[in-house]
């Protein structure tokens, strides 16, 4: 079977539509990282039009997909029955590792997640670019393959590079055509894979990446670009001239110089009729336009006022936080996806995990005043909804819960010290009593 797989993957792997999608997730990356722009940008413009300025990049890419990417931006607390301390202990990395991963398939679409032993503890590997087979079912693969080692740094060039074959029982290394390097065991009897999804799929496994996010970026690189060429070469006007002798040619021409058309000749300015106001507007328009698909809200430097309060910030966040619940139902599907790869790897491992798993996502909280936190906050403390040392950690979140709660104890103690000596020394002023 695993023959016919390779070979079938293999020869898929090098089809237009593979190839394509390699060489969208590459651009994708690209505009992420904010490395190797220029060349999306170039292949709009003539060959001699960056002799005179470089492309015009800016990058938003990243600011948005880190913005609509929120399930991970405070941690999340996961509980495992009763050994939850020694869940913490085998996955010290995977608060980074999994907020990573979220920005990544935001950006993608759909990205595989390897689940790896590391010497004492588990680790995380996103895999960008793979190919899947699929039996029965065509939303879970039963097999996985991908690049191992890229020599180059164009993802979409597979020439040199060794192949990582998973299934239930094998694991193997291979050539770009086919030929098997290693081969040994699956010791796991699964595929040590989690694959995360930007939204629920529909038709098709691989779900369509943040194209309106990378496409507006390119159309502002272009639109900036194209702007500042304009006014390279038309600020001051366009010269022409008429009626130039056999024998003269055209010079470089400056206010400082004068050039001689002879009797016949003419010299003229046209003005040109772009308006940088409208280039710069439409520009703001696309930005706009994408923010606003993804429900995000930009504001503009020269708009100034005031900093928006916690209620109109919740008021201009309510469909962006529909969207955020809509992800947090489908990440701790995810969330517990793994927990089933952890504990299978674990139990390799002579580690035993219980079947309990739960997970809390720490939710964003928005700035409010001092006196409706205070507020909130007593109430809370009223109806048991929250503990102080919560409330202190929330502040100082170089705390830990115990050593909140050990200051807590400790001012409890030394301002009911300092109470009692108040009452005693009022009492002495009133009666004259020492």
């Amino acid at each position: 079977m695993i023959q016919q797989i390779i070979r079938d993957k293999l020869t898929e792997v090098k089809l237009l539509d593979s190839q394509l999608r390699r060489e969208e997730i590459r651009k994708f990356l690209d505009y992420y990282s904010g490395t190797s722009i220029e060349q999306y940008i170039k292949r709009y413009f003539s060959g001699d039009a960056f002799s005179e300025i470089p492309p015009s990049i800016t990058n938003f890419t990243r600011k948005f997909i880190n913005k609509i990417s929120r399930i991970y931006t405070l941690g999340a607390k996961r509980t495992v029955g009763n050994k939850t301390e020694l869940y913490e202990s085998l996955t010290p990395t995977k608060d980074v590792r999994m907020k990573h991963s979220e920005r990544m398939t935001r950006l993608i679409g759909t990205i595989a997640n390897r689940v790896f032993w590391n010497n004492d503890h588990f680790d995380y590997r996103p895999i960008y670019y793979f190919e899947s087979y699929f039996g029965d079912d065509p939303f879970t693969p039963e097999a996985i393959i991908y690049p191992l080692l890229n020599k180059t740094a164009d993802l979409s060039n597979t020439i040199g590079l060794q192949w990582g074959y998973w299934d239930s029982e094998k694991y193997a290394v291979l050539t770009e055509d086919g030929k098997v390097i290693s081969e040994e065991e699956n010791p796991y009897g699964i595929l040590p894979f989690v694959f995360t999804h930007r939204e629920d799929q529909m038709d098709s496994f691989f779900v369509e990446g943040a194209s309106d996010i990378v496409n507006s970026n390119e159309q502002v690189n272009i639109g900036l670009t194209e702007m500042n060429l304009g006014m390279r070469f038309n600020m001051f006007g366009q010269p022409w001239v008429t009626g130039l002798r056999g024998d003269q040619t055209l010079m470089r021409i400056g206010s400082n110089s004068i050039l001689d058309m002879g009797d016949e000749g003419t010299y003229n300015v046209t003005s040109p009729s772009g308006n940088v106001a409208d280039a710069i507007n439409n520009i703001k328009f696309q930005i706009e336009l994408v923010a606003s698909n993804n429900h995000l809200w930009v504001q503009w430097a020269e708009s100034g006022g005031e900093v928006p309060s916690g209620i109109s910030l919740m008021i201009k966040d309510l469909e962006r936080k529909e969207d955020y619940f809509d992800d947090i139902a489908l990440w701790r599907l995810y969330e517990q996806d793994f927990y089933r790869v952890e504990k299978t790897i674990a139990q390799y491992n002579n580690i035993a995990l219980p079947e309990e798993f739960g997970i809390d996502f720490e939710e964003v909280e928005y700035p409010t005043t001092i006196q409706d936190q205070i507020l909130k906050d007593e109430f809370d403390l009223s109806q048991n909804l929250v503990t102080r040392a919560k409330i202190m950690v929330r502040d100082n979140k170089d705390l830990t819960i115990e050593q909140a709660q050990e200051t807590i104890n400790a001012n409890r103690q030394t301002n009911e010290s300092e109470t009692k000596q108040s009452i005693f020394a009022q009492f002495g002023q009133e009666t004259g009593q020492n």
